[in-house]
């Protein structure tokens, strides 16, 4: 059998009590890695499919609850927060999550509702904040080009075997999948047809452009700030190659400051999609066809939309996980998106992976037994899977709302603003000391 130890990049493992595998070198996995390389009885290591750590280089909103949870996890992972966050550019909006506005029609303009927290947005550029994150992992902690394949079990001395595709295989007693929507990891612990993701009914184009270009075009306060810009109506699309609109669809427009204020982060999102013909997830995209989709729109969302005018414009389909029973199996589990993968009109696809992590690293730095994993795991499951699956369901009706089509509300304004009010406070408020507090005393009542 072919082995890791036989890849030159490969460090052998330390003799320590319990060794981690986590698969995926994310914003969740990373997270985890740092909680874990706290304790001097774990081996953590860190397989990554791709030739180097990297993100798209786009915008993610990382809210309170995951603040939060970053400064439980570890230091280096608060202070790689506090060195790519952005704010809102305006002291007038420094509370403010997001705006919601009416995008089109007589009522173009105006204020659906402001919502605010404590921190108000706190975005980064998913790119910079895991450059960052992963300068808290040791190099010989992260192996590259180990797209998983398959995973074995093993007996309690061997731990479960990871084999991967360029023919290297390791071993660990304890393997965390955080290797996204597509995950292998979910398949091993569900079955390959139950582990597919979904589709959403919900395409999304993407880019970044420069503060400058922005206020240029739709003005200093709308370009320097977070908003949501709603509007309806209905979709038909064609099935080529590239995603080409000929009726409106029910769609809203998000942008938001990263880079300290030097870009704008831009988010056409679109809804009512039947299907998703293509094979791949994310397909080239006509700006012509967009500019289709936001016919009849105000004067903002089309500066917005004529802002995406890139060169690479994409269309992404977003996909998420019907509820899985459990989030583990033997010494296997799963985080993140390969767990939980959720819309984004919550803000919470990074935030609760984060959340995952801050779980799991407090409950694996009480156990130096390998026979306690599954407690952890357990632990883990029960705390963690509610919260996080409950997440992906009122993301959904958040895009309901979000797009004027929640039944028995729709596009009637003060209807909007009461379902809005207070909606995202079990969210960002959730108490993450008593949840990891929570999680240890169901571990610690599950061992003998």
């Amino acid at each position: 059998m072919a082995s890791v130890p036989n890849d030159p990049d490969y460090h052998k493992p330390e003799t320590k009590a319990i060794s981690v595998a986590i698969v995926g070198g994310g914003i969740g996995g990373v997270s985890l890695a740092l909680g874990l390389l706290k304790y001097s009885h774990i081996d953590v290591q860190v397989y990554e499919a791709a030739p180097a750590f990297g993100e798209i280089g786009a915008g993610v909103a990382l809210g309170p609850n995951a603040q939060r949870a970053l400064e439980i996890i570890a230091p280096s992972a608060k202070e790689a927060l506090l060195k790519t966050a952005t704010s809102n550019m305006w002291s007038s909006h420094a509370n403010e999550f997001l705006q919601y506005r009416v995008a089109q029609g007589p009522l173009e303009g105006t204020l659906i509702y402001n919502e605010t927290n404590l921190t108000g947005m706190q975005s980064v550029h998913r790119a910079h904040f895991l450059d960052e994150l992963i300068k808290g992992v040791p190099a010989h902690r992260a192996h590259f080009n180990k797209r998983l394949e398959r995973l074995e079990d093993g007996d309690d001395d061997q731990g479960v075997h990871l084999f991967f595709k360029d023919g290297t295989s390791t071993t660990a007693n304890l393997v965390i999948g955080a290797d996204g929507c597509h995950s292998r990891v979910r398949e091993y612990l569900m079955g390959t047809e139950a582990a597919k993701p979904v589709f959403t009914g919900s395409v999304v184009y993407r880019g970044l452009v420069s503060m400058d270009a922005a206020v240029e075009k739709i003005g200093a306060e709308y370009a320097q700030n977070s908003y949501m810009w709603c509007g309806r109506g209905r979709l038909l699309i064609k099935r080529t190659r590239r995603v080409e609109a000929n009726a409106a669809s029910d769609r809203t427009f998000l942008s938001y400051p990263i880079d300290f204020g030097k870009t704008l982060n831009l988010v056409a999102l679109t809804f009512g999609h039947d299907d998703w013909p293509h094979e791949k997830w994310i397909i080239p995209a006509e700006h012509g066809a967009l500019e289709k989709l936001y016919e009849g729109y105000g004067k903002t969302t089309q500066g917005l939309v004529q802002l995406l005018d890139t060169p690479n414009l994409a269309a992404w389909s977003l996909w998420d996980h019907p509820p899985a029973p459990s989030y583990y199996k033997g010494n296997v589990a799963m985080m993140g998106d390969a767990a939980h993968a959720t819309t984004p009109f919550q803000g919470q696809g990074a935030g609760q992976a984060i959340e995952d992590a801050c779980v799991l690293q407090v409950l694996l730095g009480r156990v130096h037994n390998k026979k306690e994993l599954p407690n952890v795991l357990a632990a883990y499951d029960e705390v963690r899977r509610p919260r996080s699956q409950r997440i992906v369901t009122t993301s959904r009706e958040a895009a309901e709302l979000e797009f004027m089509r929640l039944k028995g509300v729709e596009d009637d304004i003060q209807k909007m603003r009461e379902k809005f009010e207070g909606r995202m406070n079990w969210v960002w408020h959730r108490d993450l000391v008593a949840q990891n507090e929570a999680a240890i005393r169901l571990f610690e009542e599950g061992l003998p």
